[in-house]
């Protein structure tokens, strides 16, 4: 039986109280991982290097500072800002030199047209509830120039991590693979009460998850299941920046390869938003304006 709601119900926000502990508890857990996220995240920055060289970087949700030691290589002119004060200090301590800030990404201290390129790694913005995830895009149109680039992962709605399962079935209608079903059987013997943290974190939030197609709120296979996250499909993350004041946006896949406006993507739990802000202030529902970043093989 799946733990999900049948139906959407009204949008409730994501708690604070449920997914900072997790952020502040593995803070040293990402002090060693300064390396790429994948392939998706490497291409995209690739593509996009030579443009910001030596312009203005924000990158939001630092994190400890692993993308610091890689955004970082483009300008002097960066900043790293995360909401999470373990987090900042990790970042301060791994990377001295950078000017890394406490701040919200509902609430950015940074004037208006003053950046080049916001970019929001690791699904950091998925952390938001539908409500701030839609202040978080309306603050970064706001510190963009126009024409400057945003660029951030998402969850994937239609991907495997949504709706997956703690258990050896991972999601439902799935048949389980041989390799989840030995897991599952060590963890139980091995690590008992390993073995449960998933399914009591999963059942003590369901209150919390809503699904609405297009996007939704649901848990997460990182960290026991103990976050509670934001998902969305391919077609509304290019409706909810064309709304916010973006175009020319594309996706990329985790493989860093583009999803096209007819594909679901269904094969990666996360891809890459690369989208502009318009010329104009005024918002669109549709996906007018600059051209893509050109893609680079």
């Amino acid at each position: 039986m799946s733990d999900r709601p049948a139906n959407p119900v009204p949008a409730a926000p994501v708690a604070a109280d449920v997914n900072d502990p997790v952020w502040t508890a593995t803070a040293a857990t990402y002090q060693t991982h300064f390396n790429w996220n994948d392939a998706g995240e490497r291409v995209v920055i690739r593509q996009l290097a030579d443009e910001v060289r030596d312009s203005r970087i924000l990158d939001v949700g630092v994190g400890a500072g692993r993308t610091s030691w890689l955004i970082g290589l483009l300008t002097a002119r960066y900043t790293g800002v995360d909401y999470t004060p373990a987090r900042v200090e990790a970042a301060r301590q791994n990377c001295p030199w950078a000017d890394i800030r406490l701040g919200d990404a509902c609430s950015l201290e940074f004037a208006d047209r003053s950046v080049d390129l916001v970019f929001f790694s690791n699904a950091g913005i998925d952390s938001l509830d539908h409500a701030n995830r839609s202040r978080a895009l309306s603050e970064f149109a706001r510190v963009l120039r126009p024409g400057g680039l945003l660029v951030y992962s998402t969850l994937n709605r239609s991907g495997p991590f949504f709706g997956a399962h703690p258990g050896p079935v991972h999601a439902p209608g799935k048949p389980p693979s041989p390799y989840r079903v030995g897991r599952f059987a060590a963890r139980a013997v091995l690590h008992p009460a390993m073995h449960l943290t998933g399914f009591r974190n999963v059942r003590h939030h369901t209150d919390l998850f809503e699904d609405h197609q297009d996007w939704a709120i649901d848990t997460m296979p990182t960290h026991d299941w103990s976050l509670i996250v934001h998902y969305v499909t391919p077609d509304a993350a290019r409706a909810e920046v064309a709304a916010h004041g973006f175009g020319g946006t594309r996706l990329v896949d985790h493989l860093g390869l583009p999803i096209d406006p007819s594909d679901a993507a269904d094969r990666s739990a996360w891809f890459y938003v690369v989208t502009r802000r318009r010329p104009n202030d005024e918002p669109s529902q549709g996906n007018e304006g600059p051209a893509p970043v050109p893609a680079v093989s």
